[in-house]
C-alpha cells in the first residue's frame, strides 16, 4: 500500500467519525429511555405509563432513524453526460483563459449546441465551469471539495451523515432535522417527571440507571432546541427555493443584472412541493416522491437576451427551435481522462 493510499483511508476514516458518534449517541439513547427510564425507573405497578412509554418512544425513534438512514444512504446526482466538456472543449477553454470574451463564446456556442438548460451565472456574467469535473456546471449545482465531485442543487456538505445534502436527500434530510427534534423533545418530556424526583433525592444511594436518565433529560433538551432551530431554518429555506449556498451567495441569472436571492422563488406552495412532493400524506415521510429532475428549474425572473422568457425556454420555443428541456437521459461511463475519479451511473436524473 502507498503512502497516499493509506492517507486516503485514514481521510475516509477520519470522515466518518461524526456519524460513527451519532449513532452511538441514537444507541445510547435507546437504552437510557426504554431500559435506564421505562424498565428500571417507572414503578412496576404502572405498566400502562411503562406500555405507553414504550409505543410512543418507538414511533418517534422509527421515524427519526428512518429519515437519518436516508439521508445516509441517498447517493449523490450528479449531472448528465451532456455537460461533460471533452478533452478538446477542455483545451480550447484553458487555451482561452486570457481572453473571457472567448472564453465565453465558445461555452455559449457549446451550451446552444447541446441545448443545456444553463441560465446561472458566475462572476462578472462568465458560465460557470468546473475545473477539476471538467463540465459546465447546470443551474444550483456545485462542487464538493469533500466528495471530490459535482451534485445537482447542493445545499452543504453535512459531515454529521456523511454525505452530501442537495437534490438528492434534501427531503430526507429537513425530514431528519424535524423529527429529531421531536424525537429529543418526546425524550425529554418522558423523563422529566424522573429527573426532578432523582435530582430531589440527591446522590446518596442513587442506582447506576438513575445517571442515565439524568444525563438523558438534559441531553435531549440541549439537541431538541438545536435541532429545531436548525430544522425550522431549513424548512424557510425550501418555502423560499433556496439553498444554505444561495442564502449566502445569490444566484445570478442571465440578463437579470445581479444577485437575485428570489431567483427560483415560484411561491410558498409551489416551493414547498418541489421538495416535499404533492401527495400530501407523503410529505411526512421520508420517501422520494418529489417532481423535479435537479436540472430544469422554474424561474422568477424573465430571460432578456433574444427577448425570450425562461417559461419558454421550459417550454421548448428557444431561439433554437430543438430546445428542450432535459429529462431522463441514460448516462454511460465516460473516459476520465485528466478528470477528477467519477463514476457516471445509468440514470442519474429521474
Amino acid at each position: 500500500m502507498t503512502m497516499s493510499e493509506c492517507l486516503k483511508r485514514v481521510y475516509c476514516f477520519v470522515k466518518t467519525l461524526p456519524l460513527i458518534f451519532i449513532i452511538i449517541l441514537i444507541g445510547w439513547s435507546y437504552y437510557a429511555f426504554v431500559v435506564a427510564l421505562c424498565i428500571n425507573s417507572v414503578p412496576a405497578e404502572k405498566v400502562g405509563e411503562k406500555v405507553a412509554l414504550i409505543i410512543f418512544y418507538h414511533v418517534f425513534f422509527g421515524m427519526f432513524v428512518w429519515s437519518y438512514i436516508q439521508t445516509i444512504i441517498a447517493r449523490p446526482k450528479i449531472p448528465p453526460k451532456e455537460f461533460l466538456l471533452s478533452n478538446a472543449e477542455f483545451l480550447e477553454h484553458q487555451s482561452n483563459s486570457e481572453e473571457p470574451s472567448r472564453q465565453r463564446d465558445q461555452l455559449l456556442r457549446i451550451i446552444a449546441d447541446k441545448h443545456l438548460p444553463v441560465f446561472t451565472r458566475g462572476m462578472q456574467n462568465s458560465i460557470r465551469v468546473c475545473q477539476i469535473c471538467q463540465l459546465i456546471k447546470p443551474d444550483r449545482a456545485h462542487h464538493c471539495a469533500t466528495c471530490g465531485i459535482c451534485l445537482l442543487k447542493m445545499d452543504h456538505h453535512c459531515p454529521w451523515v456523511n454525505n452530501c445534502v442537495g437534490y438528492h436527500n434534501y427531503k430526507y434530510f429537513v425530514l431528519f432535522l424535524l423529527y429529531g427534534a421531536l424525537y429529543c423533545c418526546y425524550t425529554g418530556s418522558g423523563s422529566a417527571k424522573y429527573f426532578v424526583d432523582f435530582w430531589m433525592e440527591g446522590v446518596s444511594d442513587i442506582q447506576a440507571f438513575r445517571f442515565h436518565v439524568l444525563f438523558l433529560f438534559f441531553a435531549a433538551w440541549m439537541f431538541c432546541i438545536s435541532l429545531l432551530a436548525l430544522g425550522g431554518y431549513h424548512l424557510h429555506l425550501a418555502m423560499s427555493n433556496l439553498t444554505t449556498l444561495e442564502s449566502f451567495r445569490a444566484p445570478v441569472l442571465a440578463g437579470t443584472g445581479g444577485p437575485d436571492k428570489r431567483a427560483y422563488n415560484v411561491g410558498a406552495a409551489r416551493n414547498f412541493c418541489q421538495v416535499f412532493g404533492n401527495t400530501c400524506y407523503l410529505w411526512f415521510l421520508p420517501v422520494r416522491n418529489w417532481q423535479t429532475d435537479g436540472i430544469n428549474w422554474q424561474h422568477r425572473a424573465s430571460y432578456s437576451p433574444g427577448q425570450q422568457s425562461y417559461a419558454s425556454m421550459e417550454s421548448g420555443h428557444a431561439d433554437s427551435p430543438s430546445r428542450t428541456p432535459i429529462e431522463k437521459q441514460q448516462l454511460v461511463p465516460t473516459s476520465t481522462s485528466g478528470r477528477a475519479d467519477q463514476v457516471w451511473p445509468e440514470s442519474e436524473t429521474q
